[in-house]
């Protein structure tokens, strides 16, 4: 293993063992069988991801809500009477899928969809008593499925991979389908 120093929020001089190449490679046929797939970023992303959503689905069994149907319902609770415009720059979901969701929600009773008199347009969007109720009962829900899905790291590789992820999705947010955008003013009560 190379030791190299690490600028984040690990800390500014920490050194940190990587892996070296060969180790790599090792680590990709024991995932995958084939290395070559197994080795790029974005295979290993997007299983990791998979098994992300495995997990909260496993954890989140009782409440029926898939990740980004929590992810709506927690960002509706923070900031009622954002538009469904600004839900989506805010979880970054596509524009197409939005409706879905929400009337998903709606229809269980979690979110309602308002109508302001000022802008027929725009549907302003506000939490009910049953979602204010499921997300009281999601903490310890949400603490374990964070904990399985980081379980193979020891506590400082999980703040480092947790920095690390979070500078690559920052990084190339530009080139998602559905980018996080900053709240803006016509966003309702995000702003």
């Amino acid at each position: 293993m190379a030791q190299v120093g690490l600028d984040s929020q690990v800390g500014r001089d920490s050194q940190v063992e990587l892996p070296t190449q060969g180790e790599l490679a090792a680590l990709a046929q024991s995932v995958v069988a084939n290395p070559r797939v197994g080795s790029t970023p974005g295979h290993l992303i997007r299983r990791c991801q998979q098994i992300a959503v495995a997990i909260f689905l496993d954890e989140f069994k009782s409440t029926s809500l898939t990740p980004v149907q929590f992810a709506a319902l927690s960002t509706i609770a923070a900031k009622p009477g954002l538009d469904q415009s600004a839900l989506v720059n805010l979880i970054a979901v596509d524009r197409s899928t939005i409706g879905a969701i929400l009337r998903g929600l709606e229809q269980r009773g979690l979110v309602s969809r308002v109508t302001p008199q000022h802008n027929q347009r725009v549907k302003q969007l506000f939490i009910q008593p049953a979602g204010e109720d499921l997300l009281r009962a999601t903490p310890v829900a949400c603490q374990r499925t964070d904990e399985r899905i980081l379980s193979p790291l020891s506590t400082r590789e999980r703040a480092m991979f947790m920095c690390l992820l979070a500078r690559v999705v920052d990084g190339n947010n530009e080139f998602s389908r559905a980018p996080v955008r900053p709240p803006r003013a016509i966003g309702g009560a995000d702003g």
